[in-house]
């Protein structure tokens, strides 16, 4: 039969079930984009403002990106290393020494170090050991571990892929707070601070929003030329 609209049974339930699919993800790709600039937003904004306590900065809704001042004793000795960090292309380690303020342990993220040619660990230079104070910002992305490490004797620099609280914790043999320290790039024992804000660009989930909502129109199109093309 010639004319009218007929896509076919099979037809119709593939594009009920994908084209809400293709739809709803084009949208959950927007609002990552959103996401994405809204934590981008935040730390500019935050780098703005002044310094407080990390007591106040802990109180906050989120402390991440949020300035802080610091002031206690660093142990030079005892560096944790955050192995595989790239800057500019160039592999290399990051560095951190643990600071006991009269409250709690933290580590101070001093910044980065590129490794040799032979892609050994850098040699490090003298850090900071004895009273210290500083400014720098909270900062603790998703992927750190917050798990109990197992038990196990552990050297110095404690060499890790990625941020493990509970391994930390043990080698130092006291309770790390949950929460690096990245140091300001203008203080004296800084080492390179060029450090981005690691969420991704909002456009490139713009592009796959666009891959979704292109895939959900041509999969209409095609609907409608298979119904009409139908006899």
């Amino acid at each position: 039969m010639r004319g009218g609209f007929h896509p076919g049974v099979r037809t119709t339930l593939f594009v009920i079930v994908f084209l809400p699919v293709f739809v709803a993800l084009g949208f959950w790709q927007l609002d990552r984009a959103d996401q994405k600039r809204s934590i981008q937003s935040g730390f500019a904004d935050k780098s703005a403002l002044a310094p407080v306590s990390l007591n106040d900065a802990l109180l906050s809704p989120d402390p991440n990106y949020t300035r802080v001042t610091l002031r206690g004793l660093s142990d030079g000795a005892r560096p944790v290393l955050l192995d595989n960090r790239l800057r500019d292309g160039q592999p290399g380690v990051e560095v951190l020494v643990p600071l006991q303020t009269q409250t709690q342990m933290v580590m101070v993220n001093l910044g980065f170090l590129p490794k040799p040619a032979d892609m050994s660990v850098p040699a490090l230079p003298v850090l900071p050991s004895g009273e210290l104070s500083l400014i720098g910002y909270l900062y603790r992305p998703d992927k750190d571990r917050l798990v109990l490490a197992e038990q196990g004797a552990e050297q110095f620099p404690l060499l890790l892929q990625r941020m493990d609280w509970g391994r930390v914790s043990q080698a130092l043999g006291a309770e790390v707070l949950p929460w690096q320290v990245r140091i300001d790039g203008r203080e004296p024992i800084a080492l390179d601070t060029e450090w981005k804000v690691a969420v991704g660009s909002p456009s490139k989930h713009q592009g796959y929003a666009f891959q979704w909502f292109a895939m959900a129109v041509a999969l209409l199109l095609l609907y409608g030329y298979s119904g009409f093309k139908r006899r």
